[in-house]
Order: C-alpha cells, then sequence, then structure tokens
C-alpha cells in the first residue's frame, strides 16, 4: 500500500476522532448504521443460489456452536426440515417456516 491512500485513512479516522470527541458524531450511531447495512447485505437469507450462502451457513453453524438458538427453536427447525425432505405436504403446509423465524 502506497502512502497516500495510508495518510488519507489516517486523515479519515482523526476525523471521526475528532467528531466524536466533539459529541458531533455518536459511537451508537455509528453502530445502529453498520448494523441496518449489515442486515440489508447479509440478512436476507434466499437460499443456496446465493453468492453469501456460504457465509450465511458458516455464521449459522458458528451461532449454533455458541448457543444461540434455544434448544425448543431447534426442535422446532429440525421438525420443519425433516418435513421438507420427505416432502410430507400436509404436515409442511401446517408449519410455516416464516413464523419460527426470530428477529
Amino acid at each position: 500500500m502506497s502512502t497516500a491512500p495510508k495518510a488519507a485513512g489516517i486523515k479519515a479516522a482523526m476525523a471521526v476522532a475528532r467528531d466524536i470527541a466533539d459529541a458531533k458524531l455518536d459511537p451508537a450511531d455509528l453502530t445502529a448504521e453498520f448494523v441496518a447495512d449489515a442486515r440489508s447485505l447479509f440478512g436476507a437469507v434466499v437460499g443456496p443460489h446465493d453468492p453469501l450462502w456460504p457465509l450465511q451457513l458458516d455464521v449459522a453453524r458458528q451461532v449454533l456452536g455458541l448457543g444461540g438458538v434455544p434448544a425448543d427453536e431447534l426442535a422446532e427447525w429440525l421438525t420443519v426440515a425433516r418435513r421438507r425432505e420427505t416432502g410430507d405436504e400436509e404436515t409442511t403446509s401446517t408449519t410455516d417456516p416464516e413464523s419460527l423465524t426470530r428477529p
């Protein structure tokens, strides 16, 4: 990386730090904006054809590994997955996967 981009990055960071120190910029606002941007880019899971699918699977596995989904909810999703695999239309139609999503 050349010196110019480094200097520009440092200058931008110092400007943000100055705005935070002068109470012109609230870090909580930055966090909220980041979360909104991340949700719009990454939060919509559309399926295996999406280029983000491998990353979304990785994040889902990490969440599961850290106990981020309660066992009762996991059991509900397991039921949905098994119904989907068996093609059980009668029981699948009574379980709307969208109703199981959590914010």
